[in-house]
């Protein structure tokens, strides 16, 4: 047992011995007739942790009091029922006269802040292990305390969050993270308060435990930063010592009695009430009621996953196997050309070459599919945010999402976190009204804020719905003319002047705070969202809210794509974004003012861009009834694309373009090896129906 490794004059030990006590109590404090080995072991991890938090090795006196706690543990393990009630301070021995009192762990230090110092040479390895774990532990923590936010009376979310702590705790004393070590224990000593109903989960203790959670995320962050050589080695300093004094005062509160009891916090209405500001906690959060935050799942990733076994993979790896996995695809495509010309040599060779095709393409699917996670990580960051924010704004929103278990790609994920970050900030502070405007317009006080996602047509679709005062036409068209986006006179659709909130600098905000009024925040979804091929639609209905629709593909990694001809070249059209096809007569092609084509299809006039003068290609055929026209939809809008020949159908890998390539031509979004051994570009829909080159947009 570990006990039996503590020596005078040594230090081993007390990590596992504080390890082993706070297993055992949380053992024992969930079964009634284990009472007292609970109370032995919850005073004796005290006692370790001030040991600990002193920096001290052991002396003599402590390893007698510890072979002592031995024996009466053992005695208490063997005969739980029958066994007195435990009091280690029994068997302590006097503390020596010459020997300081150990201050308690909960203790502030008189404010000194403790730098955290780290040893990346023999270290570098666990660090980042401990902060892979950490961003687990983290996300769990945020998503239990919001939870708790709403359910206070959630004992097994409590606990999720409560263990959370104790394994950071844990894992910071092992390497030496005094700063995280400590500022993790105490609030894991104010969750354990809760856990044994001393303590009511009310909004300071809200605040409080998620101000934590951020300044151990800012540890995080900093030891990431050094660890990966990004930031020079040098000790990390981030103020906590006043956090900490005010999760003491909570203790002491709670010790001394002068706590709200549970029985009268459940009397309490069940929206909370203003609530003084706690020392060192914001103003605006102490003064306004929380947001809520009402998910399909709200369990953290710990709960979700129950039993399943999962094995961690570096991102590295896991790409090169994919890039791997493409590369097999291209190499099977080149041979599968060749099969009819050899397939009449043998027929095994035909039937082997067909067994190859169909272990290929499962061997694509496993692989594409091991890119892919569930949307839920993203959905739950913009709980945090909305809570956080309408707070600041003096509103109450409540967040509701769905389809948090959608999946897409792990890329694609990645890149939606700032747009949906500003979609929300935007939807808060611009759409919905505080709660005054809302009882005036007969609406309920609480804002609602959907947040969903689903498959639609082989895309990710993600909406943003909110039910304010949704988009003023006359306000933006006036903005924008006076911003000089609309020149005087031109009459713009309704669905162009909403977009006009994406254009760069365009702000609606009456002046410039920390949240909007800037213009860059739209811009910045616009942007991202178009790097992933994808699109956003609005749709708005004065007083009754706005909808933003985000459409993307499912994976960056390949696509289904129409191959076309036009002059010698080839180029890859996605077959998503592909309304129909057909061989246009002469008469359905005609010229407005002398300067654009349109293609009347079934009475609508559709522009036309015949993609030979665009890419500078002699084509085939000058005349249009040789070629094929495809009709290309992007959002609301389409363009007619003139090509040589429809050549095939194929999935491809797609290959990215170093910068310099795509900057010179914003249409082209990559390329890939056809089935032929040739590179095909592939081409960007987006960009193509939306090209403002007046040769070809004039009629649109």
């Amino acid at each position: 047992m570990e006990i039996i490794t503590a020596q005078a004059g040594s230090t081993q030990g007390q990590l596992p011995i504080l390890d082993l006590l706070g297993n055992l109590r949380d053992e024992a404090a969930e079964k009634p007739d284990l009472s007292p080995l609970h109370g032995c072991c919850a005073e004796a991890w005290e006692k370790v942790v001030q040991i600990i938090e002193s920096g001290r090795p052991f002396d003599q006196a402590e390893v007698d009091w510890l072979n002592a706690l031995l024996a009466r543990l053992q005695k208490l393990l063997s005969t739980p029922a029958s066994a007195p009630s435990a009091n280690p301070a029994s068997h302590r021995p006097p503390a020596a006269p010459a020997q300081a009192p150990v201050p308690g762990p909960d203790a502030p230090a008189a404010g000194e802040e403790l730098p955290l110092i780290l040893n990346i040479g023999n270290d570098g390895d666990l660090l980042r292990e401990f902060i892979n774990e950490s961003r687990e532990h983290l996300d769990n923590i945020e998503q239990g305390v919001l939870v708790l936010e709403n359910t206070p009376e959630d004992a097994e979310m409590l606990n999720t969050v409560f263990r959370a702590f104790h394994t950071f705790k844990g894992s910071a004393g092992f390497l030496n993270l005094t700063p995280i070590n400590r500022l993790a224990h105490i609030l894991e000593s104010l969750l354990d308060l809760a856990r044994q109903h001393k303590l009511v989960i009310n909004r300071p203790v809200i605040e409080l435990i998620l101000r934590g959670r951020d300044m151990l995320k800012r540890f995080i962050d900093e030891i990431e930063s050094r660890a990966g050589g990004l930031a020079p080695a040098s000790p990390i300093l981030i103020p906590t010592e006043a956090l900490k004094a005010e999760a003491h005062t909570m203790i002491e509160n709670v010790t001394s009695g002068s706590s709200v009891s549970p029985a009268s916090a459940q009397a309490a209405p069940s929206e909370p009430p203003a609530v003084a500001n706690p020392a060192g906690a914001s103003r605006e959060h102490a003064e306004t009621p929380p947001a809520e935050s009402r998910q399909g799942s709200p369990e953290p990733a710990a709960r979700q996953n129950g039993g399943s076994a999962t094995v961690k993979v570096d991102t590295g790896k896991l790409d090169a196997l994919l890039e791997l996995v493409g590369e097999m695809v291209i190499a099977q495509s080149l041979v599968d050309q060749n099969v009819s010309q050899l397939a009449g040599i043998s027929q095994q060779f035909a039937r082997n070459m067909t067994q190859l095709g169909r272990i290929t393409r499962e061997l694509q699917r496993v692989g594409m599919s091991m890119r892919m996670v569930p949307i839920r990580g993203a959905f739950q960051k913009m709980a945090r945010v909305t809570r956080d924010l309408s707070a600041k704004q003096q509103k109450k929103v409540q967040l509701v999402t769905s389809g948090e278990d959608t999946e897409l790609d792990r890329s694609v994920v990645e890149e939606l976190n700032d747009p949906l970050l500003h979609m929300i900030r935007n939807s808060i502070d611009h759409g919905i009204e505080s709660p005054e405007k809302r009882a005036a317009a007969g609406k309920s006080a609480l804002g609602t804020l959907h947040l969903r996602a689903c498959h639609q047509s082989g895309n990710i679709v993600i909406e943003i719905e909110d039910d304010g005062a949704g988009l003023n036409r006359d306000r933006i068209l006036a903005k924008a003319q006076e911003r000089g986006l609309v020149p005087p006179g031109k009459t713009p659709s309704d669905d162009e002047i909403f977009k006009l909130i994406f254009a760069p600098g365009f702000s609606m905000a009456e002046k410039i705070t920390d949240i909007s009024g800037r213009g860059v925040g739209l811009d910045v979804v616009r942007r991202n969202i178009e790097g992933l091929r994808g699109r956003v639609d609005i749709s708005t209905a004065p007083g009754r809210g706005t909808l933003f629709k985000i459409a993307l593909p499912l994976t960056l990694a390949i696509i289904d794509g129409l191959i076309v001809k036009v002059g010698e070249e080839r180029y890859v059209i996605p077959t998503l974004s592909v309304r129909e096809s057909f061989r246009p007569a002469d008469n359905m092609v005609s010229r407005i003012h002398d300067r654009a084509e349109v293609v009347n299809v079934r009475g609508r006039l559709i522009p036309l861009l015949r993609l030979n003068e665009y890419f500078g290609l002699t084509p085939a055929s000058t005349s249009v009834e040789n070629g094929i026209v495809i009709v290309a939809q992007s959002g609301t809008s389409f363009r007619c694309l003139l090509v040589d020949a429809l050549l095939s159908k194929q999935e491809v890998v797609i290959k990215n373009l170093n910068e310099v390539m795509i900057h010179k031509n914003r249409a082209v979004a990559g390329a890939a090896i056809l089935g032929d051994g040739r590179v095909g570009l592939i081409l960007d829909v987006n960009t193509l129906v939306h090209l403002e080159d007046l040769r070809f947009s004039n009629a649109a």
